[in-house]
């Protein structure tokens, strides 16, 4: 496009602009540019969670309450289910009162031994006396040590009898009611995360090499139909199913609006460079007829204003916002994007500054 149109379409006011008469109609422009053709590549793919957990108790035991439901969110930590723990709790209490009597056992041993480094002052008490005290206060100290270890210990099991959230997400399943005996490996409770999910795409073996770390990509739901995606390229993991001839496109789709669940469909649409070079032009230039003919409009200078002339085109492909078309435009024209609605071949025109 000549300098003097590139001006124009940057923003000058319709003031400044060369008029070749007073009825010229007001149109918006672009400039078409040449770059390496794309492919679109469209896929289906699904929703998964970027967590799922299918939760178990680390010890066997009754069920005591259910505190969650199905569709409950819960944040991390909180308390999903409770066991049973009387037994549990009673071996604390065991534990805790050895450790009160390995206490009493040191301190009495702590004594003993003090008052015999005091007598073995006076001369009253034989040396290997002492020294057998000081080796009593050394197992009373191993014992309090070994005591407070099953209390810990007992503890942890009354703990293990409450299962907590190991995440937050929401409840997608619950599987055991109060009154149910469970064992270590019986879920009680499916949770999974609904915030950011995973879109996975099985793509074509042949597209391997194709896509680099500059991919453009769009996603689109499948329920809302049309709804974009917040979606942005997570790994494109190197191994190939040799079934299928795929590998796997992982996207992360991140949404705050709750209407997206997993399992849910998706269409992913991904702009992979093609061979030779095109023109492009924005979408809205396109005009395009019952035949199946596409046409622009360009505007070329004439007289000190512009005459719009109507130019068709091959269409090769949409890609987005832009369209691309195979050969190349008149050179110093301009496309009209607005405006080209009613245009009359060699009607004048302004160009007005883009909304």
């Amino acid at each position: 496009m000549s300098p003097r149109l590139l001006s124009l379409v940057a923003g000058f006011s319709l003031g400044l602009l060369p008029l070749a008469g007073s009825g010229a109609t007001p149109v918006v422009v672009a400039a078409p540019t040449v770059g390496p053709a794309t492919q679109t590549l469209s896929l289906s793919g699904n929703l998964t969670p970027q967590q799922a957990a299918a939760i178990s108790p680390q010890v066997a035991g009754i069920v005591a309450a259910m505190r969650v439901d199905a569709g409950d969110v819960v944040a991390a930590g909180d308390v999903l289910v409770e066991l049973d723990a009387r037994t549990a709790r009673l071996e604390q209490a065991r534990a805790r009162a050895v450790v009160e009597e390995a206490r009493t056992a040191l301190a009495e041993a702590e004594r003993l031994r003090d008052e015999g480094r005091r007598l073995l002052e006076r001369r009253v008490l034989p040396e290997s006396e002492v020294q057998a005290r000081e080796a009593a206060v050394r197992l009373a100290e191993a014992a309090v040590d070994r005591a407070r270890s099953e209390l810990d210990l007992a503890s942890e099991r009354v703990a293990q009898h409450v299962i907590r959230a190991p995440f937050g997400g929401v409840v997608s399943r619950r599987l055991a009611d109060a009154g149910e005996w469970v064992g270590t490996g019986s879920p009680v409770v499916e949770l999974v995360t609904v915030d950011d999910l995973w879109l996975d795409v099985r793509v074509p073996q042949q597209f391997w090499n194709r896509l680099g770390p500059d991919l453009q990509l769009a996603a689109y739901a499948d329920a809302p139909p049309g709804r974009q995606l917040d979606a942005q390229l997570h790994a494109r993991v190197p191994v190939n199913d040799p079934a299928a001839r795929t590998f796997l496109l992982r996207l992360l789709v991140h949404d705050e609006s709750g209407r997206l669940i997993p399992g849910m469909s998706a269409r992913v649409e991904l702009q992979l460079p093609g061979d030779g070079a095109v023109t492009s032009v924005p979408r809205d230039a396109i005009t395009r007829y019952p035949d199946g003919s596409a046409t622009v409009w360009v505007i070329t200078a004439a007289d000190g204003g512009w005459v719009a002339h109507e130019h068709q085109v091959r269409l090769l492909r949409l890609a987005g916002e832009r369209a691309e078309l195979a050969g190349e435009l008149p050179a110093g024209a301009g496309v009209v994007i607005r405006g080209n609605e009613g245009l009359a071949e060699g009607e004048r025109v302004t160009i007005a500054e883009a909304p």
